[in-house]
């Protein structure tokens, strides 16, 4: 594959994160020229989250590395129609996330947020993410990204060189051990129930870890991620859901003349 000429990466867990640091090497890989905009701290959770009720603002870390005190579909935002409107990447990189984004997370990740608002500004874009291994930790954090270290640039040189549909993000989680395969699955289901905790003061409250996941009864993004497999899912900018679009253009489009 031919290196290509720049690419963009960011994260949610912050421009200091250790999965940021991975992000950065595997993007060597692959292009002459990387450039980092990530916010200042952890945004986990903030999905597509956009900030209008005030400034923002932005810290210069070095040479094309860059953070903000927003959320990381901010720092697109930034990035590209400002800080790289004149240079801009040919591949965003988002991640790479501690911790699996698979199922019913992906709408609140920051780590697919930033690369959906990537691709709505027309640039390709890759969320990557690793299952930590919580029963047995690694012995330090940066460890935890073995498989991704391991796995990532081949997979990646891949998929740039195949190429894919616009309007779609790739959406890769690594498993913990040693994977399987790859496999190409659908989004799944795996929240049954979230704990909600008591906070510092009274009427304060805090959600806690999920407490209990539904049971793998799906070749899905959950499956294979539980099962050791790398596993790499298409996301689509349009959501529309065509089969109850064409129910309800049976209920509605016949009365269409009443409201023209």
């Amino acid at each position: 594959m031919t290196l290509l000429k720049r690419i963009l990466i960011t994260n949610d867990d912050g421009i200091h994160a250790d999965g940021l640091k991975v992000m950065e090497a595997i993007a060597a890989e692959l292009a002459n020229e990387v450039w980092v905009f990530a916010p200042d701290e952890n945004c986990s959770g903030q999905g597509r989250a956009l900030t209008f009720t005030r400034d923002l603002t932005v810290h210069q870390h070095g040479t094309r590395r860059f953070s903000c005190d927003g959320t990381p579909a901010d720092c697109m935002v930034l990035a590209l129609n400002h800080f790289m409107a004149k240079s801009m990447p040919d591949l965003v990189l988002s991640g790479v996330n501690m911790g699996m984004n698979i199922a019913d997370d992906i709408t609140c990740s920051g780590t697919i947020g930033a690369a959906w608002e990537a691709v709505v500004h027309g640039v390709p874009a890759m969320a990557l993410s690793q299952k930590i291994n919580l029963s047995h930790p690694a012995p330090t954090p940066i460890d935890a990204f073995a498989t991704t270290n391991n796995e990532a640039v081949p997979l990646l040189k891949n998929l740039i060189a195949n190429g894919w549909h616009q309007d779609v993000i790739i959406n890769i989680n690594f498993p913990a051990l040693t994977p399987k395969g790859i496999r190409a699955v659908q989004v799944g289901r795996h929240k049954a129930s979230d704990e909600v905790q008591s906070g510092a003061g009274k009427n304060a409250f805090r959600i806690g870890l999920l407490r209990q996941r539904r049971e793998l009864t799906k070749d899905d993004d959950f499956a294979g991620i539980m099962n050791d497999y790398i596993t790499v899912t298409p996301l689509a900018l349009n959501m529309t859901h065509h089969d109850t679009l064409n129910d309800l253009s049976t209920l509605f489009n016949g009365r269409a003349k009443q409201y023209g």
